[in-house]
């Protein structure tokens, strides 16, 4: 009768942590959309942000006119790696979350880019008494803050996820 008790509660364990696995990946999948969703927002506020403050090329100089396009070159430059980015990193926990390929970096990629918008985050909040445009500057800390609370709970999750697989091979064996 003991052996039959410790059979059913290593299989209710078992079930337990499949639970966990399964919320947790899910967890991975939904997330990973959020980042790339995150990371097309992004790229589209800035082109709408910049294309709308700045001033008409009509009557610059050809001085300004070439920092301008420096300037467009530079951040198209860097909002594609941005982007790129936020898709290997969302694409990456979407697979773990599927049970597809498994990385590693884009966990190491996605505390990163939580810390940076947490720099974000912190700059805004330093700025904004002395922005003209107070409303886009808290529109732009809560998306930061959110983003940033999304890649630490990915992460979280990847490495939960990375845990119980490793906890269910073990009783497996």
């Amino acid at each position: 009768m003991s052996a039959l008790r410790k059979e059913n509660t290593a299989m209710e364990n078992n079930s337990e942590l499949q639970v966990q696995l399964r919320k947790n990946q899910n967890t991975l999948v939904v997330i990973g959309l959020g980042v790339i969703a995150f990371g097309i927002w992004s790229v589209i506020k800035s082109v709408l942000l910049n294309v709308f403050s700045g001033q008409p090329l009509e009557g610059i100089s050809e001085e300004e006119t070439a920092v301008k396009v420096i300037f467009w070159i530079l951040l198209v430059g860097s909002l594609a790696i941005d982007l790129r980015l936020r898709f290997y990193v969302g694409l990456s926990a979407i697979n773990e979350g599927r049970g597809r390929k498994k990385r590693k970096a884009y966990i190491v990629w996605a505390f990163f880019m939580a810390f940076m918008s947490a720099l974000a985050v912190v700059a805004g909040l330093a700025t904004i008494r002395y922005s003209e445009a107070i409303g886009t500057m808290i529109v732009m800390i809560v998306v930061e803050t959110t983003s940033c609370v999304l890649l630490v709970e990915m992460a979280l999750a990847a490495l939960k996820v990375k845990k119980l697989c490793r906890q269910l091979e073990e009783r497996e064996a």
